[in-house]
């Protein structure tokens, strides 16, 4: 007889029996298949016996003297310790058997006397099996029930974690938007509804880049720059849903998701923050030259009418009159040239050209990936601040179209000062770009810069190519400098 029991290590089973016969006989047979047994000839020895060693099984006969095995049963099942031991009662043909009475008691199944040996062994396998499954499912189970508990835990935890993180969105000044990879809206805050007009609920579906950017130039500059998710900021000019159009800057980072996260700024108040301070300024500048220019005119005015009207009624007078005419006009003159030196840029107010790239490359270079160097060939030599302003205004636009959009990690500024030739050179090892389509490009500021460099009569040279960087080189022609 092979009977696998894979039961693993062999459980423990308490025969429980007063007739020695059976004992010999049932102890013979489990020993054979490797069980470990325990023999007890009544049930009161049996019941102080288990109080410190618990088998895995018990097999027990009905017909004992002093206690019967209903008795033992009754009195295993009421005690916690005991109540899960599967119980097999064991009884001979001739005996009255009540299998009701056994089950109801807590029995799980019933051998009959005489033994066959392969019966006997199937059944013990059987509830030893069942035994053992139930264990490792009340196992299971404790152990789902303190998963379930620790992810209630978690789960409350995330759920406070959001209500915090909502709270803190709902109330920072600046509208927050959250997309999947498909431009699909998951998240915006109380600003972002109340600056767009759009609700979460409402944008479920909706491709909200084109929503407010229905000008397909536009569109294509934000959805770039959602795409690149730099985490830099650029101005838009944005639709609401009531139509309007508002003045805004967004920065986009890209998640470990995979999703974007979008923060947007209403920048009305500022420009119009700027505005106010350009007209201020252009007032100012009036201001000061109607009170002192326009008295200068004013002047020389009078003193050439005087002088006319002297010419024939005292032409001693004139030479007097003009005199003053001149020192008028100088005057003049002077005040002319401070009102032009009053704008000039900040940045040459304390320093030359060198000084002034140093402190914009300083300002603009936030990015720890992006090496800048600058550097002067030659000895320097002064320039007019008329093309120290145009030079520096040129580097700025070329620096802020390498920093903003070329992608580079290497920018070279020198300034090349030659005996009878000045020259900046800004180089990138950025993407580049084709030269053809350079003057579609609105945000490069061309214009600017040819019109910069035709003013001083310079030469301006750009050179660019795919993948190969771009170098902007602008020359102009200066008195050689004396020894």
């Amino acid at each position: 007889m092979n009977l696998d029991l894979s039961l693993d290590p062999k459980p423990t089973i308490l025969i429980i029996d007063d007739s020695p016969d059976n004992l010999n006989l049932l102890s013979g047979i489990l020993g054979q298949a490797g069980y470990n047994l325990n023999l007890a000839p009544s049930g009161k020895l049996a019941l102080k016996f288990i109080e410190s060693n618990l088998p895995d099984l018990i097999l027990l006969d009905i017909m004992m003297p002093q206690m019967d095995g209903y008795q033992v049963c009754k009195q295993l099942k009421a005690s916690e310790q005991t109540q899960d031991i599967p119980i097999i009662f064991i009884s001979a043909l001739q005996e009255i058997f009540d299998k009701i009475k056994a089950f109801s008691l807590g029995g799980v199944d019933y051998i009959t006397k005489p033994f066959n040996e392969q019966e006997v062994l199937v059944r013990i396998e059987t509830q030893l099996r069942m035994r053992q499954l139930t264990q490792e499912l009340n196992a299971r189970n404790k152990q789902l029930g303190q998963e379930l508990t620790e992810r209630r835990k978690v789960e409350e935890a995330l759920r406070q974690q959001n209500e915090l993180l909502q709270t803190i969105f709902d109330r920072i000044p600046v509208m927050v938007v959250l997309y999947d990879e498909h431009h699909l809206v998951q998240f915006v805050n109380r600003k972002f509804e109340s600056v767009l007009g759009w609700s979460q609920e409402e944008l479920k579906g909706v491709n909200l880049l084109a929503e407010c950017y229905p000008d397909t130039q536009d569109w294509k500059q934000l959805r770039e720059h959602w795409q690149l998710a730099t985490g830099k900021w650029q101005d838009f000019k944005l639709t609401t849903r009531g139509g309007s159009q508002i003045d805004n800057a967004w920065m986009f980072m890209t998640l470990s998701d995979g999703k974007r996260l979008g923060i947007g700024q209403d920048i009305r108040d500022r420009l119009q923050a700027e505005e106010a301070s350009r007209l201020e300024e252009r007032n100012r500048m009036a201001r000061e030259i109607h009170d002192t220019l326009a008295q200068s005119f004013t002047g020389i005015i009078i003193h050439l009418g005087a002088a006319e009207r002297a010419v024939t009624l005292a032409p001693q007078q004139v030479p007097e009159h003009l005199r003053t005419v001149c020192e008028l006009a100088r005057s003049g003159l002077t005040e002319a040239r401070r009102s032009v030196q009053a704008l000039r840029p900040q940045l040459l107010e304390q320093g030359d050209l060198y000084s002034a790239l140093y402190k914009l490359t300083r300002q603009m270079s936030g990015n720890p990936d992006i090496k800048t160097t600058l550097e002067t060939v030659g000895s320097p030599y002064s320039l007019p601040s008329e093309v120290e302003n145009h030079f520096l205004r040129i580097a700025q636009e070329a620096l802020t179209n390498a920093f903003k959009y070329a992608q580079a990690t290497l920018i070279e500024i020198k300034l090349l000062y030659h005996p009878g030739e000045f020259c900046l050179r800004v180089k990138d090892n950025g993407q580049g770009f084709v030269l053809q389509h350079l003057a579609l490009k609105s945000g490069f500021g061309l214009m600017g810069m040819r019109e910069r460099a035709d003013r001083l009569g310079a030469k301006l040279a750009i050179d660019s190519q795919l993948g190969q960087g771009t170098e902007i080189i602008v020359s102009l022609p200066v008195e050689s400098p004396h020894p």
